[in-house]
């Protein structure tokens, strides 16, 4: 399988993590004096990206002082706000009990952190929407089930979702991505059976097969011609399908077996 790859730059970013506040909480003699305060209620992710780390800050008083405590939180870590407090022309984000963090030290975009591995698009037999970055989501391209291509970074949207950069702007979710390269497809003709007809309580979850080609407990994942996908293991084998390694029969009630015809097939062996 070729792998495609999208030229791109790199971007270098800090890794997303979540990390706890251990230090001291005691507030220093840093005292801001500011005229007024305003509070505002949100609900919002916001990430440190200072490289330094955010300083926490006590909650702001009525006289609008602020005092820097002996804590920092971590570059690129993402915190919960439910509160903001503006004095003068800063904001203050709550992120814990009594701990606000600086505007200046946030943004509200997730860090971008640099990849460079190959994966593959998981997709059902169908295709995926690419999209210009995961904040705007504008329509650029589609991608196709079992393509490879080379990942550059990751990032969250502001759900959580993670996100792949393909290069050129080109941002695919992550859950339609795998690491593990598809199964390559077969095309096959196919052909439909009843097994109770026949006098057999196999049930329906099967398939009949070349045995030499697909032996007994073998998991096949067949996409019929108009996009369906069928799950079923080879638990039988038909004379026609003995005698035609191209050939399935798949196991379905009589009624359905009269309808399905012969039918053009893609096969993959998934276990």
């Amino acid at each position: 399988m070729k792998v495609k790859q999208i030229v791109t730059t790199l971007i270098t970013a800090s890794s997303l993590a979540f990390v706890g506040i251990t230090a001291s909480t005691a507030v220093q003699n840093a005292p801001v004096q500011a005229a007024a305060t305003s509070t505002v209620d949100l609900n919002l992710t916001i990430y440190v990206n200072n490289a330094s780390g955010a300083t926490i800050f006590a909650t702001p008083n009525a006289d609008g002082k602020v005092g820097a405590t002996s804590n920092s939180l971590q570059n690129g870590t993402a915190w919960k706000t439910t509160k903001a407090i503006k004095v003068g022309n800063t904001t203050y984000y709550q992120v814990g009990n009594g701990q606000w963090i600086s505007s200046n030290d946030i943004s509200f975009d997730a860090p971008i952190t640099s990849l460079n591995k190959t994966m593959y698009v998981s997709a059902n037999g169908g295709s995926v929407n690419l999209y210009d970055s995961p904040k705007s989501q504008n329509y650029v391209g589609h991608v196709n089930d079992g393509e490879g291509y080379v990942v550059y970074a990751q990032t969250q949207d502001n759900t959580g979702a993670t996100w792949y950069n393909l290069g050129q702007n080109s941002w695919v979710r992550a859950d339609f991505m795998s690491d593990e390269k598809p199964a390559e497809k077969i095309s096959m003709s196919a052909t439909a059976y009843d097994p109770a007809v026949l006098g057999s309580n196999m049930g329906y979850s099967g398939v009949a097969a070349n045995l030499s080609k697909y032996p007994k407990g073998t998991q096949l994942k067949i996409t019929l011609g108009d996009g369906t996908v069928l799950n079923r293991t080879v638990n039988d084998t038909g004379t026609f399908a003995y005698s035609n390694p191209n050939q399935l029969d798949i196991a379905m009630p009589n009624s359905q077996a009269l309808q399905f015809g012969r039918q053009s097939i893609s096969v993959q062996v998934v276990g």
